[in-house]
């Protein structure tokens, strides 16, 4: 294998060459698999009244790549004698390394390496112990770091084969990463090269860090290509922890960077009081904008409150249906579309009676029709302002108005115009005038009619001739005809003759005629003499009837004429 074919460099120029080299390799690549990013959005209510608020949450839940794909690290840690001034910082650093496992893995630095990753601590010196076993127990790991002592040799071999046993009983599923930090050169035991081959051939990734003059070939040799991205060099002890917790992040890896979320709240809402959990918020106008540098394994909310615009109307609205997402890694995060029923905005009026029809011909006689305002659930709307006019008919003009009451109801009653002038159809309109400035109105109709026939009379009269009184029995036939309608003030009379098809008429109501019966005349009719309008002449009985403008004829009623005298 190439790493196998290396021979490592001796002497003072291998050491200036060391100490020369950068101090800290830039990683270019991670250990892990990629973090995940998944999105939700959710409303703090489901109904609000019109004009009300609505509290939104938009949710990132993040995990980083190590979160969903476990991993066991063994922490392979020089002891030997020369570490001794560097020991307090070596302890500082893989420490601090063991923590952003530990946070990585659940979000939460609790003690608990989480998701089924491990971690474990080998030390070395002349030989190699195993100071913390593969476990999830982070504390644990943390108290072997802290009872490390600086003494003896170093012994290469020992270390990388020890940490290797470790991670050859590790979970079939997990990937296996050691990280070997050292001083020196090796000065007991065998070269470890082949070791770290055997390592690296069973699937092991290794990480390598050279502390002071080491002799960086050696350790290069050992690590996991490419070096750029697995060697690390730290030219005092000052620079371990920065080190442990580049190796850390590189083995994390990040859920996502340079994260924008753009969330676009309808127009039917104001937006306040928008908020982050983590990064930053700009907002314009409607638009808010969310940045944030980095996600690990954590859950992150935006928050604000979006207040609907009564001019827009209510129903079932959608708060924030445009929410888009990006990253770095080019994540594709989706969002609900979670909606509102905003109740309580006047959409709709409905006037009833819808057609109504009426007999006219009543003194005082009114109308009325009830218009109920809901909103686009059909629920009642109250205190709303609804104008009424009659736009055409016999009552055009007529208006009024009211508030709707807590049934969302408002009536309009006005009366009736009588008499010819009031016969016709009423288009009756009722409005309300809607938060955006527009009127919603309904139509409806009342027919008044007359279909009522007038009440006709034939009264004896008197003579003209002699006596101001009618006589009893009217031998002399003279009679009053009268006619009187609900409606029409002056309904027409006609008399018919029911020997023949003659007819006369019509005669206003009061007119008095003089009847005379001949069956073998022709009937005709002549003026009367003196107060007698007309002189009648039938063959058979007079038949009376009226009729009103309407058209609307009354049965009619017989006038007779007693026999002539024998």
């Amino acid at each position: 294998m190439l790493k196998n074919s290396r021979r490592r460099a001796c002497g003072v120029t291998a050491i200036l060459l060391a100490a020369l080299a950068a101090p800290l390799a830039t990683t270019t690549a991670a250990s892990a698999a990629d973090g995940t990013v998944t999105g939700t959005k959710t409303l703090g209510a489901t109904d609000i009244t019109c004009g009300g608020s609505v509290p939104v949450t938009v949710t990132l839940d993040a995990q980083t790549g190590i979160a969903g794909n476990p991993v066991d690290i063994e922490l392979v840690l020089d002891r030997s004698g020369s570490m001794a001034g560097a020991i307090g910082d070596l302890k500082v650093a893989a420490k601090s390394f063991v923590d952003i496992i530990d946070e990585a893995t659940d979000g939460s630095l609790d003690g608990v390496i989480a998701n089924g990753s491990r971690i474990g601590v080998v030390s070395f010196a002349d030989g190699a112990s195993v100071d913390a076993p593969l476990s999830s127990d982070a504390n644990a790991a943390k108290s072997a770091i802290d009872a490390l002592n600086a003494s003896g040799g170093t012994n290469h071999s020992a270390a990388i084969s020890t940490g290797q046993a470790q991670l050859a009983g590790s979970l079939p599923g997990n990937s296996k990463i050691m990280v070997i930090m050292t001083d020196g050169m090796t000065t007991v035991g065998s070269d470890a090269s082949d070791d770290a081959a055997a390592a690296r051939t069973a699937g092991t990734e290794i990480f390598g860090i050279g502390l002071g003059s080491v002799d960086s070939a050696e350790i290069r040799d050992w690590t996991t290509d490419p070096d750029a991205t697995h060697y690390y060099e730290a030219p005092s002890p000052a620079q371990l922890q920065e080190i442990f917790e580049a190796i850390g992040a590189a083995i994390v890896v990040p859920a996502a960077t340079n994260v924008t979320v753009v969330d676009t709240v309808a127009p039917q809402f104001s937006v306040s009081g928008a908020a982050v959990s983590k990064g930053s918020v700009n907002q314009a106008g409607n638009q808010l904008t969310w940045t944030i540098d980095e996600l690990s394994t954590e859950s992150v909310t935006l928050t604000f409150t979006a207040t609907h615009l009564p001019a827009a109307g209510g129903g079932v609205l959608a708060v924030n249906p445009s929410v888009a997402y990006s990253d770095t890694e080019g994540h594709v995060v989706t969002f609900g579309n979670p909606t509102v029923n905003v109740r309580g905005c006047a959409a709709f009026i409905d006037v009833e009676p819808e057609h109504e029809v009426n007999e006219l011909g009543t003194p005082g006689q009114t109308h009325a029709v009830t218009a109920t305002v809901t909103d686009d659930f059909g629920d009642p709307v109250p205190n709303t302002a609804v104008t009424f006019a009659i736009l055409s008919g016999p009552n055009t003009g007529a208006a009024g108005g009211a508030n709707t009451s807590a049934a969302g109801t408002a009536d309009f009653v006005y009366p009736a115009t009588q008499g010819l002038a009031g016969l016709g159809t009423d288009s009756i309109r009722g409005c309300f005038t809607h938060a955006a400035g527009h009127q919603v109105c309904d139509d409806v109709l009342k027919d008044w009619v007359d279909t009522t026939p007038p009440v006709v009379t034939c009264q004896p009269t008197n003579n003209p001739g002699g006596g101001n009184e009618p006589p009893a029995d009217n031998e002399d036939g003279f009679f009053v005809l009268t006619a009187t309608d609900a409606v029409d003030p002056n309904p027409q009379i006609f008399v018919s003759d029911s020997a023949s098809t003659a007819v006369f008429g019509g005669f206003a109501s009061g007119t008095k005629i003089k009847l005379v019966q001949a069956p073998g005349a022709t009937p005709n009719q002549k003026p009367g003499v003196g107060d007698i309008d007309w002189r009648i002449t039938l063959k058979g009985d007079a038949l009376v009837y009226g009729v009103d403008a309407s058209g609307n004829q009354s049965a009619p009623i017989s006038c007779l004429v007693p026999p002539p005298p024998k």
